[in-house]
């Protein structure tokens, strides 16, 4: 009972002055996660065929690697709080213009635009995050942010299924959403990292500090971008109903979501590339058993996807932990850019290139990728681990705790103190 204590009350340190910012990204994450299938779903129904479907929602991930190129030059020059609520408002005045017309140019360029304002805040959450963490605590909270965007993502989800006749109350709901997001982002008590000092840090340079958490980033990217587009179609051609689809893709995304604060707490105790290691060897071993699991026992099912969840939704936050632990604060804004494109990179690559394998080899091809790719990633790691000396810059500056309330809170404190005073005052003079 007393081991219970203490874990609640070390994860109650390291989440109370967080919380304020894993709900804005709950929220930003549910937004946006509710309008892309609203717009997938809204297009097909309009008799828009899918190829050109594809390319209108795929302009969005464009925008989102623009963005991770670009948008620290904003960042550095304004702050993170100010770009942050910048981008949300304008995406929130976005959203509705989809309404207007259901052109697939005119929501296309919407989409491009929509891609790098989400992707610009994206990369303020995660550097903002890194410089609040340190190296003893940096993967129990990546792995609590990752939770934030999957449970957010989730709910987005099943926010489709509220009644709108006239077609306008999704995107209503989207923009208040993306509004209320500002809310404890803007209201909380973290300071915003240092911008008056910053480095550059391109993708070489980053690689060569770097190399294990460079590869792990595009290797996740290939994973997860090849489980969420192609998962569906393998669940399929494995003979699954549509029921047993669906419950394959949700148990996976369950499992990655199960997988992250075992996973982190164990990355902030050992080498994160051991860590990393451990997690692809059992992906490694596990994904080409999974083609003879899946049958119509909804428990092996279910416990199939999850394991294989566990396995592929780790390996992104254990390598963004690895990577800002050998960075210091004014490298991490445009780190974080960097590691978003790879990541982004691996999105886009990775189901072309498995799906291709598919076509001409295979349904097998979609497990037996995740075992070559991490056997890849085991071997790099391995090698690194071999020649190279982790380095870890071990004097981060920053704790995840509060230094100074903002004006809103000391404002509700102070008029809360006036009215107590008040209230005295009365009570003694009734006497």
């Amino acid at each position: 009972m007393s081991a219970l204590k203490v874990v609640f009350s070390s994860f109650k340190t390291i989440i109370s002055p967080l919380s304020a910012f894993f709900a804005g990204t709950g929220l930003t994450c549910c937004a946006f996660s509710l309008l892309s299938s609203t717009l997938a779903l809204r297009m097909t129904g309009n008799g828009i065929d899918t190829a050109k479907a594809g390319i209108v929602l795929s302009l969005y991930y464009l925008g989102y690697v623009v963005a991770s190129l670009t948008s620290y030059r904003i960042i550095n020059k304004v702050g993170h709080i100010r770009t942050f609520c910048a981008f949300i408002s304008t995406f929130s005045a976005i959203v509705p213009m989809h309404y207007i017309d259901i052109n697939a140019v005119y929501w296309g360029a919407l989409r491009l635009f929509e891609g790098y304002c989400i992707g610009t805040c994206f990369l303020c959450l995660e550097s903002w995050l890194n410089t609040r963490a340190n190296n003893k605590n940096r993967g129990i909270i990546m792995s609590l942010y990752m939770l934030s965007t999957y449970f957010g993502s989730s709910l987005g989800q099943l926010l489709l299924n509220v009644p709108d006749r006239n077609g306008m109350i999704v995107y209503a709901i989207v923009a208040g959403l993306f509004s209320i997001a500002l809310v404890p982002i803007s209201l909380t008590a973290l300071p915003a990292p240092d911008i008056t000092a910053h480095k550059s840090m391109p993708l070489k340079e980053l690689y060569k500090k770097v190399p294990v958490g460079v590869v792990g980033c595009f290797a996740s990217g290939f994973l997860v971008g090849a489980f969420y587009t192609l998962g569906a179609i393998f669940a399929k051609n494995m003979g699954l109903s549509i029921e047993q689809t669906s419950i394959f893709m949700f148990c996976g995304i369950f499992g990655g979501m199960l997988a992250q604060l075992p996973i982190g707490k164990l990355s902030d105790k050992f080498d994160r590339r051991y860590v990393l290691m451990w997690t692809s060897g059992f992906l490694f071993l596990i994904a080409p058993w999974m083609q003879f699991l899946l049958d119509e026992n909804m428990i092996i099912l279910a416990a199939s996807a999850i394991l294989l969840g566990c396995g592929i939704f780790v390996m992104y936050p254990i390598s963004v932990s690895h990577t800002n632990d050998k960075l210091e604060d004014s490298e991490r804004t445009q780190a974080s850019g960097m590691l978003i494109l790879l990541q982004s990179m691996g999105l886009i690559i990775g189901p072309i290139i498995i799906s291709a394998m598919m076509q001409f080899f295979g349904n097998i091809c979609f497990l037996l990728s995740f075992s070559i790719v991490t056997g890849a990633v085991i071997i790099f790691t391995f090698r690194q681990i071999a020649t190279k000396d982790v380095n870890y810059v071990s004097n981060t500056p920053t704790t995840p705790q509060p230094v100074a309330p903002t004006h809103a809170f000391n404002n509700i404190t102070e008029n809360l103190g006036f009215f107590s005073k008040v209230k005295s005052a009365l009570r003694n003079k009734k006497h």
